[in-house]
């Protein structure tokens, strides 16, 4: 299957370019459902994933609009790849959404001596951390211009961690506050740097889990309303009620988490 992103048209409509937007993990989940939603609005979107097969449904899904880089984000390689992708539009980016995530369950004392142990940790500290601060050092050249957002995906267990997902938990208040210090950074500059919250979406990796959960479309649209609005931060749906009980009792915020 030919890669999508080999030769990107210029796309233009109404005369004008249509804004340029990046999502990884567009394959599935909340990637899927946004990369879906941006190209319905006008957006020319480049998604990527390591499912080759995945990414072509959803762009299969928009019907226009949407193109496909397959690539491992826990890899330097994959990272690198992607880059220059976007790069090969020629273009600037207005929109980065740092999405990818992968949690795996861990029992530390029973798994850290396992000899795979260092490259599970090396790899979900790779797509849920590392990637989204090389993207964004790599393409903020082509980010730097008013209107440029880049909107990182947190979790509200990098509030309050999961036992079972120490190294995830980790990993997004890692990028919780990545997103804090370059929201800063980039404010005099007419770039917004956003933070979104989702509560349990129903998607792969939370399958098993919970009760209450949303759709994937409807956490999209909640994230679309808050880019409309230029939000620093989105609490998607449910939430925003975990943020106000962190912030009335927050022991009973982390007990209601803990568990997962």
């Amino acid at each position: 299957m030919q890669d999508r992103t080999s030769h990107i048209p210029a796309d233009r409509r109404g005369g004008a370019e249509r804004r340029l937007a990046l999502v990884t993990g567009g394959g599935s989940g909340i990637g899927r459902a946004l990369a879906i939603e941006l190209a319905a609005s006008g957006y020319r979107v480049i998604i990527c994933g390591r499912r080759h097969a995945s990414l072509e449904e959803t762009a299969r899904s928009s019907g226009a609009g949407i193109h496909i880089v397959a690539c491992d984000l826990a890899t330097l390689a994959g990272r690198a790849k992607l880059v220059a992708a976007v790069r090969d539009t020629g273009r600037a980016l207005d929109l980065l959404v740092n999405n990818a995530a992968v949690q795996h369950a861990w029992d530390l004392p029973r798994d850290a001596s396992g000899a795979d142990a260092a490259a599970r940790i090396d790899a979900e500290l790779g797509v849920n951390l590392v990637a989204p601060i090389q993207l964004t050092a790599a393409l903020l050249p082509l980010l730097r211009h008013p209107g440029g957002v880049v909107l990182n995906m947190t979790s509200l267990l990098a509030l309050h961690p999961k036992a079972s997902a120490p190294v995830y938990g980790a990993s997004k208040a890692g990028l919780r506050s990545f997103t804090r210090a370059l929201r800063h950074q980039l404010a005099p500059e007419g770039i917004s740097v956003i933070e979104a919250v989702p509560p349990l979406v129903d998607t792969a990796m939370t399958v098993g889990r919970g009760r209450g959960k949303i759709s994937t479309e409807q956490a999209a649209r909640e994230l679309m309303q808050g880019l409309a609005r230029r939000r620093s931060e989105i609490r998607i749906g449910k939430a925003r009620a975990m943020f106000v009980l962190h912030r009335m009792a927050p022991s009973l915020a982390a007990r209601l988490l803990i568990g997962g």
